[in-house]
């Protein structure tokens, strides 16, 4: 059975397909939070190509700690316009997601708006839904939340496993899903259904108030059933500010390091394919040989034939493939890298693996900008109880 066969489950009632929207002066935004790597921006890009084949107009928001976004650039290419807050989250850079918001309104005037917050982020119906909820004015207003969850990570922690994360990041964790107006048990088509239907039925029991999904967002149908459920969640969101310890979700931010950088690979004519790949892969083994907690890798292969997007998460330790052949004599890669680790050590290892697959495919590389760093402490600039 193919990935795209299996079955899919939901306890969202079915509500056909997504319906236009009332018309209204606002544009509705759906805000989108949930850990790294949990397929947040894969969902989002598919549901604003749905949309915007269906002729309605659609932007995002990316948003991160650091300043070279691989989910930028991924938005991007999708042709939707695309704008970005970055060296915060949404919470603590407040002020500049209402800016970008505006420019967004009065570049496109967006239909629908997804805003994707950093993987790390909690606490966001107190710092960001509530004061926007204030602030109904603008043109663009807040009408859902939902956190995402790998299904295999979320599998551990229903089950009372260990995740791969110091226990300050499982604090961090388990709070993103509390605070949830709906729960999307994402990648599904990594379970068998059996598995499927159990970890849905695990989550109800501990979540038993929650709209959830376990969703693949690899279809149409899927993200279709998806906006369904953000429709039906307009008008009933969650308003609970969460009962969150500052000093354990902030030790749970700086304990994950964060890695950027913007590269350039120069090659023979023809082996651009396998420089890129051999980078890549250099740094996938080094992470593993390293034995660091992963939140999410992830690589942005922009060439003149388009762009690529790979990653590796918390549960894989496969190869990352997709990376096609390359014509041309460069290539630009942008990588992020969110992982459990000193900074300075992810910096080397990165640095240097990147550096070893280059050159071990016979390509330049060079680095055009790079950083690594700890997130500061979450300091929001509005907390509304």
């Amino acid at each position: 059975m193919s990935r795209a066969e299996k079955t899919r489950l939901t306890l969202c009632p079915p509500l056909g397909s997504f319906a236009p929207m009332e018309t209204t002066e606002h544009g509705a935004l759906h805000l989108v939070g949930g850990f790294l790597g949990a397929g947040k921006s894969t969902a989002i890009v598919a549901a604003a190509r749905l949309l915007s084949g269906r002729g309605r107009r659609v932007g995002i928001v990316t948003n991160d700690q650091g300043k070279y976004l691989v989910d930028t650039g991924f938005a991007a290419a999708s042709s939707v316009p695309t704008v970005e807050v970055t060296g915060g989250c949404f919470c603590c850079n407040y002020g500049d997601f209402r800016d970008v918001l505006d420019r967004l309104e009065e570049r496109s005037r967006p239909e629908v708006v997804f805003a994707e917050s950093v993987g790390s982020c909690a606490d966001l119906v107190a710092t960001v839904i509530k004061p926007f909820l204030e602030l109904e004015d603008a043109g663009i207003a807040v009408r859902s939340f939902s956190v995402f969850a790998d299904a295999r990570l979320l599998s551990r922690w229903v089950r009372g496993l260990p995740l791969p994360f110091s226990g300050n990041v499982t604090y961090l964790y388990g709070k993103q899903l509390e605070e949830a107006g709906l729960i999307v048990i994402n990648k599904s088509d990594l379970l068998t259904p059996a598995d499927g239907e159990g970890l849905l039925a695990l989550t109800a029991r501990r979540f038993p108030d929650k709209q959830l999904r376990l969703q693949s967002s690899l279809t149409e149908a899927e993200i279709t059933r998806w906006l369904d459920a953000l429709e039906a969640q307009a008008g009933s969101m969650p308003l609970h500010s969460l009962d969150i310890d500052y000093g354990t979700y902030g030790a749970g931010e700086a304990d994950l390091a964060w890695y950027d950088a913007a590269l350039r690979l120069r090659f023979p004519r023809g082996h651009g394919g396998d420089a890129a790949r051999a980078a890549v892969e250099a740094v996938r083994k080094a992470v593993l040989d390293a034995g660091v907690p992963v939140g999410h890798v992830k690589f942005l292969l922009q060439h003149a034939d388009g762009d690529v997007k790979v990653s590796m998460t918390a549960e894989d330790d496969g190869r990352m493939e997709g990376i096609p052949r390359i014509r041309g004599e460069q290539a630009d890669l942008t990588v992020n890298a969110r992982v459990q680790a000193p900074a300075p050590a992810l910096r080397a290892l990165m640095h240097a693996a990147l550096e070893e697959g280059a050159h071990g495919a016979d390509a330049g590389i060079e680095f055009l900008q790079e950083d690594c760093f700890h997130p500061g402490f979450p300091r929001p600039t509005h907390r509304l109880g």
